[in-house]
């Protein structure tokens, strides 16, 4: 069960997430398994400015999974180069459509997937159907770290079991509040004064 600590961070990051929300069109309502999954897919190591510069073009170029098998790695390379990446980018996406006719739809089949590890699978599917999973990517980690520094544990999975008893019913709002606070607040040099956790917030209390 969360702590009274934990049941407050989590309330007050959905509050902060209503006022202070980034708008992308990933975040769109009504945005398919796939046009999320796209999105999440290129966020890996890449700025979300970057990725809201492509991904519209590579939609109309590739709504389905259908006209990526039908591309050639040379088109998806193109597609993706401003990003980075692209020829990995590319390879795994022709591996996954020529494999695949809809992506699956439980995060352990999402990872089977190449180039897909936790983060994408579980952004994916809370973004795109509200799945109650955690997002846990370095900033996220940045935040629970500090936040929860006497409890944050050190591997991977208790991190992610440890995370997993945030996330509410609101899955999505507070998974997409968490991005954004470690985005605009709780960085690399945290504003600490734009915080709402300071009450509670262990870093806070021993800097």
């Amino acid at each position: 069960m969360p702590s009274e600590e934990e049941c407050q961070f989590r309330a007050d990051l959905i509050e902060w997430g209503t006022e202070n929300r980034r708008e992308y069109p990933w975040r769109e309502p009504d945005r398919t398994l796939y046009e999320v999954f796209v999105a999440e897919f290129f966020l890996t190591q890449t700025p979300a400015d970057n990725v809201e510069a492509v991904y519209p073009r590579f939609l109309e170029q590739f709504p389905t999974l259908d006209e990526i098998e039908e591309a050639s790695e040379e088109e998806l390379v193109e597609a993706i180069e401003p990003l980075g990446f692209q020829n990995m980018r590319a390879g795994a996406l022709k591996q996954i459509a020529s494999t695949h006719d809809h992506l699956p739809t439980d995060p352990d089949s999402l990872m089977d997937l190449p180039r897909v590890g936790h983060y994408v699978a579980n952004a994916t599917l809370c973004f795109a159907r509200g799945d109650q999973l955690p997002v846990l990517d370095r900033n996220v980690e940045r935040v629970y770290s500090r936040v929860f520094r006497d409890t944050w544990p050190e591997t991977e999975s208790d991190q992610l079991a440890f995370t997993q008893r945030f996330v509410p019913g609101q899955a999505r709002a507070y998974n997409l509040a968490l991005l954004d606070f470690g985005a605009l607040v709780c960085q690399n040099e945290p504003l600490c004064e734009q915080c709402f956790a300071n009450d509670y917030c262990v870093y806070f209390r021993e800097r």
